[in-house]
């Protein structure tokens, strides 16, 4: 009787701590949304202009992400204060690896990945959360 109690108890516990996990997350998705303003939302359907045409006249740069990504999240006032201080000498934009299949043609298998494309090609990668200045100078490397 007292391995149900416990084995209902703790199912009850994870039940609860996964709801709330769930209303977390949707609520931080709502606050994130709106603080991106100068990041550009990449998709399979826009990909080839904003990102390969976009990369023969300046570096784009896109970062791999998925919204349940913890690190990702973390990347992203990081990101925006890129995007804010390349205006107009680089693109900067998020790419939903679960909502898009073009992940899958550049082998990406862990997020957050974050890509710098110039003239249709991949010239520099980085995975995991990377320090503002490393972006940067990767992205005056390749001309921003």
């Amino acid at each position: 009787m007292k391995k149900t109690l416990i084995i209902i108890i703790t199912s009850l516990a994870f039940f609860m701590l996964g709801g709330l996990i769930i209303a977390w997350s949707t609520y931080q998705k709502e606050d994130v949304e709106k603080h991106i303003a100068h990041i550009k939302s990449f998709t399979d359907e826009n990909f080839e202009v904003e990102v390969v045409e976009a990369s023969r006249r300046h570096p784009v740069l896109v970062d791999f992400y998925a919204d349940w990504c913890f690190p990702c999240r973390l990347l992203d006032p990081i990101l925006e204060e890129v995007a804010k201080d390349m205006k107009g000498r680089a693109t900067i934009g998020k790419l939903n690896t679960d909502k898009n299949l073009i992940a899958r043609k550049f082998g990406v298998n862990r997020i957050p990945a974050v890509f710098i494309i110039r003239d249709g090609e991949i010239k520099n990668s980085f995975y995991g959360v990377v320090p503002k200045e490393t972006i940067v100078k990767a992205l005056k490397e390749y001309g921003s």
